[in-house]
């Protein structure tokens, strides 16, 4: 029984080992996902410089190829250091383009800094390996607000399924764009990004070496409770090998009484030969349970030790899956409204795609975008955007059946999954919902703040991929928009 408890307690660490050595491979995928998106969106910005001053087209040169090339924190660091230095000399008057003279701003007509006139210069076309790049294509003297690029900048940050021991360094850096004004100086936002690149990768560096050392320390210990199997094993071979030694020694003094018997001629000789072998097999007795008594006590004190690290294991693996059960939900939740996330979402999308292909069950997407919300940010200012935002997440979450599914998008855009029901009963039920978010409203700073949203539904059809049903119930949302707002559409 003993073998079997232990061998039994050997597969169910074995199993627990190989769950953690999964779960730290699907955290270590997730900070490289993020890691990757960062890098890309790094890679990228430096695209919209190109053609501006030979030294820093250079550097972005070297940056975009180290950044493919997967280079080391420290490499990048360095390269942005380098990169920075340019972007001051280019700001106090100090670039000069391809070919041309240096121009001094008075003869240029232009003034302010460097990334200034990169985003109020006229937009154009950037093609790179996987996206193209436009401030507003059709139209290519458009101007490139600093509002535009705060939009932009403020979706990636919003993008990004982060830790919650990020959210105070992302909350900066959204504050510092949203408090950046025309003629602003975007140095410090990027150079932000960019620490903000390195923090996590730093941070996930030293995840990844702290379940690696967890996983070393979980197989040594595995190892030890293998050796004490072992041991137990040798344990009970020596035991069975003593019980035969002892009875082949009894059996051999019987034997010997037996020979005494048939041959005595006198008692009294009988009588100490008797005696004689029975002295002999209670110091065979004596000697056999001595050893077996201390055989028991070692392997009593051996079981109680590996009891012991084996109860240290058990802790230790339940706060390490505790801390990957909230590491993933942290990364899977939106971090302003506490509804789950565009990475939630993919994933949830995934398994209702995959039960309604298996199943048939009627599946629906709705689409939902607050009403003028930059009027809301505008008027209000970005707190009150945060609180609407937060609001409409509420009465999303709070006002679906368990079995449909709320997540924030992006931005002021939010998605939903409703299940079993066909497109009509979805209709109505987002027009209950519709209606429930215009009667919600808040004071902030002593003034009425009402909200009204609009939204796009479309069923999931045979052969739809994601990307056409999501096209579809966006097609709608914009329908639902232009239709005067503060309405429901399907398609």
């Amino acid at each position: 029984m003993d073998d079997e408890k232990h061998a039994q307690e050997a597969t169910q660490w074995k199993q627990k080992y190989l769950d953690n050595l999964e779960e730290s491979e699907r955290s270590e995928k997730q900070w490289k996902d993020s890691d990757e998106l960062l890098r890309k969106t790094i890679s990228r910005l430096t695209l919209a410089a190109d053609g501006l001053d030979e030294t820093l087209d250079k550097q972005l040169r070297e940056l975009r190829n180290a950044i493919r090339d997967h280079s080391s924190t420290s490499q990048l660091r360095t390269r942005i250091d380098e990169m920075s230095k340019t972007l001051v000399r280019l700001d106090q008057g100090g670039g000069k383009k391809k070919g041309e003279k240096q121009d001094t701003p008075e003869q240029t007509g232009e003034s302010g800094g460097f990334l200034k006139r990169l985003f109020g210069a006229a937009s154009r076309q950037v093609q790179d390996e996987d996206i193209v790049l436009s401030a507003d294509q059709g139209s290519p003297d458009t101007q490139v607000s600093t509002e535009t690029v705060s939009d932009i900048l403020v979706q990636l940050l919003e993008r990004l399924t982060l830790p919650e021991e990020f959210s105070p360094h992302v909350e900066r850096i959204r504050e510092h764009i949203l408090g950046m004004t025309e003629g602003g100086h975007w140095d410090s936002v990027l150079e932000e990004i960019a620490d903000l690149v390195q923090a996590i990768r730093a941070q996930s560096l030293k995840e990844k070496q702290g379940i690696e050392e967890f996983l070393k320390q979980l197989g040594k210990r595995l190892e030890e409770v293998d050796r004490q199997l072992v041991q137990s094993e040798v344990y009970y071979d020596d035991s069975l090998q003593a019980g035969l030694q002892l009875d082949s020694q009894v059996k051999q003094e019987i034997t010997g009484i037996g020979d005494s018997v048939r041959g005595a001629t006198d008692l009294g000789q009988l009588r100490q030969t008797v005696q004689a072998h029975i002295d002999a097999v209670m110091q065979h007795m004596t000697k056999h349970r001595v050893v077996e008594q201390q055989r028991y006590d070692e392997a009593k004190q051996e079981i109680a030790s590996m009891s012991e690290r084996m109860k240290d294991m058990e802790a230790e693996t339940e706060a390490l899956r505790s801390r990957i059960d909230d590491e993933r939900s942290q990364a899977k939740t939106d971090a302003l409204t506490g509804v789950p996330n565009r990475l939630a979402w993919e994933e949830r999308l995934e398994l209702e795609i995959a039960h309604r292909k298996r199943f048939g069950t009627p599946l629906v997407l709705v689409m939902w975008d607050v009403d003028h919300f930059k009027q809301v940010n505008d008027r209000f200012g970005h707190k009150a955007g945060d609180k609407v935002l937060r609001t409409l997440a509420h009465v999303l979450a709070d006002n679906v059946r368990e079995t449909d599914f709320v997540a924030r998008y992006g931005g002021e855009e939010f998605v939903q999954l409703m299940t079993g029901s066909s497109i009509e009963d979805c209709l109505s039920v987002a027009e209950k919902l519709r209606s429930a978010i215009e009667e919600t409203a808040f004071h902030f700073r002593d003034q009425r703040v009402t909200i009204t949203a609009s939204c796009g539904l479309t069923e999931y059809r045979d052969g739809d991929t994601p990307d056409q049903c999501f096209e579809r119930a966006d097609k709608a949302l914009y329908k639902a928009k232009n239709a005067g707002r503060n309405r429901c559409v399907s398609d």
